[in-house]
């Protein structure tokens, strides 16, 4: 019994007690109603420094390799329906509470690969506008920001429940979406796009800023955890695009752990579409899991 409901039965109980003394009896439906107030108020509101608290894994954590992976599958398998959300209302939740973590004490939503904060509380994102160069990539982000899906649309036929499934949804600039559009994660030499907080391409692939790189690894091994039984590489060139890179995404995690965000994120997601992602739950499953067998998926 969670520490919530653990009050309102104490509350309630109390108003119970207090209705039925005397002489100091109120009138029962003031009381109830007082109930409902305070429950409202318990109603969570997301801060940008507030722990979540990781859930235990018991089933998942004693086991390693295929056995795990597996395991996994069936954990997040998502309460919803087969379709998913639709993409319109994942996106709506995304800008106005998955991401929006606040500006200096106001509402506003963290730009996925610059990691600039723009003020706003709207649903949509053309009102999250970059006011000037704020990223430092050269260009202003006038139309504000869009959807970028970690394992792009194209490779799964923009199909449901992978297309709102915001595990791997990030609001970012328009720019940076587009100049990654289907390339792979990968690392940089000589970047011919760059942000100032260290996000760069080439022609060949998109290297997220070393303060997200553990973000971006743990959505892709999540995506492949919960749809690789689905045709989510269509025109692809998947070793290219996933096996050879799984070292890669296995460093990134371990070198950049999930934060306040990252965990709260997680949390609010679960709320909207009744999954969570294991891997920000608990990083070091990805290592119990091994290169060799996402690789093989």
């Amino acid at each position: 019994m969670n520490r919530t409901r653990l009050i309102l039965i104490f509350i309630f109980s109390a108003c119970a007690f207090y209705i039925s003394a005397a002489p100091f009896r109120v009138n029962a439906a003031e009381a109830l109603n007082d109930l409902e107030i305070f429950s409202a108020s318990l109603e969570y509101t997301p801060r940008p420094s507030s722990l979540i608290p990781t859930p235990s894994l018991p089933l998942a954590s004693a086991l390693s390799g295929e056995q795990l992976f597996q395991q996994l599958h069936r954990q997040t398998e998502p309460a919803s329906a087969p379709s998913g959300h639709a993409y319109l209302d994942a996106k709506k939740f995304m800008f106005s509470r998955a991401d929006n973590v606040g500006c200096g004490g106001v509402p506003g939503v963290l730009e996925f690969y610059s990691q600039i904060c723009v003020k706003g509380s709207s649903q949509h994102g053309e009102d999250y506008k970059e006011q000037g160069d704020q990223n430092g990539d050269g260009l202003v982000d006038s139309e504000g920001m869009n959807a970028e899906h970690g394992w792009p649309q194209g490779y799964f036929n923009q199909a449901y429940p992978m297309k709102s499934d915001l595990h791997h949804i990030f609001p970012t600039f328009i720019t940076p979406n587009s100049a990654r559009a289907n390339l792979p994660f990968a690392v940089v030499e000589k970047p011919a796009y760059s942000t100032a907080n260290g996000t760069k391409m080439d022609w060949e692939g998109f290297e997220p800023a070393d303060s997200i790189k553990g973000d971006a690894a743990r959505a892709m091994l999540y995506f492949v955890v919960r749809y690789y039984d689905r045709n989510i590489r269509d025109d692809m060139n998947y070793k290219d695009f996933w096996a050879k890179r799984v070292p890669m995404f296995l460093e990134w995690n371990r070198k950049d752990p999930p934060d306040s965000n990252e965990l709260r994120r997680n949390e609010l997601i679960n709320q909207f579409q009744g999954n969570r992602n294991p891997f920000v739950d608990d990083p070091s499953l990805a290592d119990k899991i091994g290169a060799q067998v996402f690789a093989s998926h």
